[in-house]
């Protein structure tokens, strides 16, 4: 007899993948406010935020545009971060009628 609550495997592994890439994301931001001359952080982030990081493409160099840019990498990142876990999370799909006749 299955159990009532049980959840499908795939939903675990979404759950997992959506926990590392936010972990990993906030690590990223964190080190590239921290540490902003890092070229390898700067790189990480913006591979990890694709491809809402290609807002950045327009961004000139003048003054202030570092903060501009982590601003939009955080939410690149956040972006994609809530991406996966709607896909984690969201409910399995019935494939028949939801009320027996």
């Amino acid at each position: 007899m299955p159990i009532a609550n049980s959840r499908p495997p795939s939903r675990i592994g979404w759950r997992v993948a959506a926990l590392i890439y936010t972990v990993a994301g906030v690590v990223c931001i964190l080190s590239c406010a921290i540490a902003p001359d890092s070229d390898v952080s700067l790189l990480v982030a913006i591979a990890g935020g694709l491809p809402w990081s290609l807002s950045l493409l327009p961004l000139g160099l003048s003054p202030g545009v570092a903060n501009v840019a982590l601003l939009m990498l955080a939410a690149s990142w956040l972006v994609n971060a809530a991406l996966l876990w709607w896909l984690a999370l969201r409910g399995r799909r019935r494939s028949g009628p939801s009320h027996p006749a």
